[in-house]
């Protein structure tokens, strides 16, 4: 007889074994079974876990990226303080001080767009959006009654008026109710800007849209207008600064090239050649693009992209660029001595105004300057004035600025050009004259800097008498 042991030592029969044999291996697979779904459900735990951490912080990240590609794409000022719109829906009030409120911030369209007046802020963006809040910050959506997107938005003879694309501009008095006007042109409207006596709206390809009562809309198409004088231009924005319009844009043969246009009635236009900035060639700061201008007093400031910042006076030879930051700046708006700039990223940044403008001036635009009305001060000593001065100016000795400056010139708005004989004193009364309250103060440099007309003698000339 075969022999086997039972798990207490004895001797059973081969049949017996052989039963306890089926029933090890069959509690044997049965734990294994258990084994396997333990890890199986395991690993359904783990995916579920990474799943929930994916779902939760995919939007952040995708949200950072954003930022990062994005950002804000407009900003106007609201009394004291500045509104600025962007990616995903965004509206932020930025204080003086830089402090940030967060007033909305969802899963929502593009803004574009953003003005404050009346009481009313209206803001507007891709797929028809057009957000509204009356004597508050608490916005609603409004009906445009279109899906289009919307590029901008302005004030003008009561009403606010929008850009949008395929050649449409909607309007409102009160920011809820809007209407729609089919303008003539089927391209995308991409900026809209007015002063009280013109409404002025372009298109990138070149034309420019033109009313002076919201109701009759011209169309100027500048490249084929100026076809023969002038190369093709992109534009990019347009901008009302007092009673001039400016235009911002590219050469379409060559995009490293800006272009800047004024007009104050759309039917001509201005171009503004940029020669040299910070005193060295145009072609060390290629390829430099403007986003859009405004005016801090008689100098623009020009919102560029790689962070850059341009001022612009009526000398082609006399603006600079600062460099702000890396991103691209898309917007700029002003209040109370105050420049809000906004960019890519959601940067932005609160400056003085004075802090960016040109405070020299070449011989050429003084002497235009002074035939329409600028005051030019000789701030030299009485001797070095009898000897010669430049014909019709102010002697006030630099060291009776704080004293006289006020007395001889009592209007603060006034643009005056001080210089020297090399320019440290003509510096230190700009400095003197900018304490005091003037704005439109420049430096001349030294008298041998004049190519024109002199003088000598105090005969016929005004001045202040030493101490």
């Amino acid at each position: 007889m075969k022999v086997a042991y039972t798990f207490d030592g004895a001797k059973e029969s081969e049949p017996m074994m052989q039963t306890l044999g089926i029933r090890f291996l069959a509690k044997f697979y049965f734990l294994h079974e258990k084994f396997l779904a333990q890890r199986l459900f395991n690993l359904l735990l783990t995916v579920l876990f990474l799943f929930l951490i994916y779902s939760t912080c995919a939007p952040i990240f995708a949200l950072s990226q954003n930022a990062a590609s994005e950002g804000y794409h407009a900003v106007c000022a609201d009394g004291n303080d500045f509104l600025a719109v962007g990616a995903g829906g965004r509206i932020d009030r930025i204080r003086p001080d830089s402090t940030i409120i967060h007033l909305r911030f969802s899963k929502a369209p593009c803004l574009k767009g953003i003005i404050a007046i009346n009481g009313i802020k209206v803001g507007v963006g891709d797929k028809g959006t057009i957000l509204f809040a009356k004597n508050g910050d608490s916005f609603q959506n409004a009906d445009s009654g279109t899906k289009i997107s919307l590029n901008g938005v302005t004030w003008f003879h009561n009403s606010f008026w929008v850009a949008g694309n395929r050649g449409i501009l909607l309007h409102s008095e009160d920011g809820v109710q809007w209407s729609a006007l089919q303008t003539g042109t089927k391209n995308d409207i991409i900026s809209i800007s007015a002063n009280p006596q013109r409404c002025m709206a372009v298109t990138r390809e070149g034309q420019i849209l033109i009313s002076m009562n919201g109701i009759n809309w011209n169309i100027l198409d500048y490249n084929r207008v100026y076809q023969g004088y002038d190369k093709p231009y992109w534009f990019h924005s347009i901008r009302a600064c007092g009673n001039v319009f400016f235009l911002v844009g590219e050469f379409q043969e060559d995009s490293r090239l800006p272009i800047l246009l004024s007009s104050d009635s759309g039917e001509v236009w201005r171009a503004y050649p940029l020669r040299e900035l910070n005193k060295e060639p145009l072609e060390k700061y290629l390829p430099l693009t403007v986003n859009v201008v405004g005016m801090d007093w008689d100098q623009l400031l020009a919102a560029c992209n790689g962070g850059k910042l341009l001022t612009i006076t009526e000398c082609s030879v006399c603006n600079k660029v600062t460099g702000l930051t890396g991103h691209n700046i898309n917007d700029l708006a002003f209040a109370n001595g105050l420049m809000a700039v906004v960019g890519d990223g959601f940067w932005f940044d609160i400056l003085k105004n004075q802090t960016f403008r040109q405070y020299s001036i070449r011989p050429e635009q003084a002497r235009i300057d002074q035939q329409k009305g600028a005051l030019i001060v000789d701030v030299r000593s009485m001797e070095e004035y009898e000897s010669s001065h430049i014909k019709g100016c102010i002697h006030i000795p630099v060291e009776q600025i704080s004293t006289y400056l006020r007395t001889v010139i009592t209007d603060k708005t006034a643009t005056i050009i001080f210089y020297c004989a090399h320019g440290v004193r003509a510096q230190k009364a700009l400095e003197e004259a900018l304490l005091l309250g003037y704005q439109k103060v420049y430096n001349l440099g030294g008298i041998d800097d004049w190519p024109y007309e002199k003088e000598s003698g105090v005969k016929g000339s005004f001045q202040v008498p030493e101490k």
